[in-house]
């Protein structure tokens, strides 16, 4: 585990070479949702936004345009079904999506690791053990474990962690 310390010069090299921390331009919607045009079309109507109060990590947020998206700044996903339970609009109802639909990627001229830093920071809270090592640098992602949970983003010290739109629609 890398010392918070060290976390923190880490980051602001990293932020200094690459600028600062963002997570791009792909939005990131919660789990157990087979339609993303409902996010769009009812969410913004919702008036209690029951899925954010819900949520126990607190990753959940609401876009300008009033629907809910994620934030893996701190925390990750648990896929608790907190969410799922509370939308009333049935938004998120489909609780057997243990995943959230993205792809997720590790930048190799961000990462330190791949700069020859001994740094684990993203496989250490990965609890599907979805990031692998090529000896001590090298982390990838293997697509076949990865269920876009988030924790490995936001203890990431140079923000290598990427998240896009998924190229399939893949099952975890």
């Amino acid at each position: 585990m890398v010392d918070p310390k060290r976390r923190g010069l880490l980051t602001s090299i990293s932020s200094a070479i690459h600028g600062t921390k963002g997570e791009g331009t792909f939005i990131l919607r919660p789990p157990y949702n087979a339609d993303p045009t409902l996010f769009q079309t009812i969410c913004p109507t919702c008036e209690t936004k029951a899925c954010v109060k819900a949520c126990e990590e607190r990753i959940i947020l609401i876009d300008e345009k009033g629907a809910p998206t994620l934030t893996f700044k701190a925390r990750g996903c648990t896929f608790c079904d907190a969410c799922a339970t509370a939308c009333e609009a049935d938004v998120l109802s489909d609780t057997s999506l243990q995943y959230i639909p993205t792809e997720v990627t590790i930048d190799p001229l961000r990462c330190v690791a791949w700069h020859d830093v001994v740094c684990t920071s993203c496989k250490d809270p990965c609890l599907d053990d979805a990031i692998r090592f090529l000896g001590l640098f090298r982390p990838e992602i293997d697509d076949s474990r990865c269920t876009g949970c988030g924790w490995c983003a936001g203890v990431c010290p140079s923000d290598a962690i990427q998240f896009s739109a998924p190229k399939n629609d893949r099952k975890v």
